[in-house]
């Protein structure tokens, strides 16, 4: 199993493709008292910047973000927008039980590509299309975790079918899916989709 990223990959090429952000796990949700669905993420880590490794960032501002739980409940996310102090780039600080450009959890995307999507509340459309847009992403999914293996000196897997390439990296355990974004993240490879805007 792959740790949590602590060393960057300094990759600069998908800065251009995607908005820049980072994936935290330890964090808490603060419920906001005048606005019965909306929380405030609170980091209780460091962040470090994927793109020159610094964990030097400044936090200059939130914007919110929604996201859909498996009961079908909007919740607003109220995240922080950082500058990082060495290479002044912003990046968006997202809370692993967000998947960057969706709009349902990590838990209910993960329940769909699990084929147990009857305990999430979700038209057939969106899972049609969550479904796809995994199909279409898990093959870079896949090769991008055994780079950051590779990377690290550790055992890479070269064959197989790439659902079980991806949790042989990041574990059968619930939450795989949380793992595996946030290793793509936090190493600057997660990319921009087209289905992103579908979903």
């Amino acid at each position: 199993m792959i740790p949590a990223p602590v060393a960057v990959v300094r990759n600069t090429r998908n800065a251009a493709v995607s908005k820049l952000m980072i994936s935290i796990a330890k964090y808490r949700l603060i419920w906001d008292k005048d606005s019965s669905n909306k929380y405030y993420v609170k980091s209780e880590e460091i962040s470090i910047c994927p793109i020159c490794g610094n964990p030097e960032l400044k936090v200059i501002g939130s914007r919110n973000r929604g996201a859909l739980k498996g009961d079908g409940e909007a919740i607003i996310l109220v995240i922080r927008r950082l500058r990082c102090l060495g290479c002044r780039q912003i990046h968006h600080e997202l809370p692993d039980m967000l998947v960057p450009y969706k709009r349902y959890s990590s838990g209910v995307i993960e329940a769909i590509v699990n084929d147990v999507s009857d305990e999430v509340s979700c038209e057939n459309s969106s899972i049609y299309r969550i479904k796809r847009w995994f199909r279409e992403i898990s093959g870079y999914i896949a090769g991008c975790l055994g780079s950051v293996a590779a990377q690290r000196g550790l055992d890479t897997v070269k064959s197989g079918p790439v659902f079980q390439r991806i949790k042989a990296y990041v574990g059968e355990e619930v939450s795989w899916l949380a793992r595996a974004v946030r290793t793509l993240v936090n190493t600057n490879n997660w990319v921009h989709t087209r289905s992103a805007f579908m979903s």
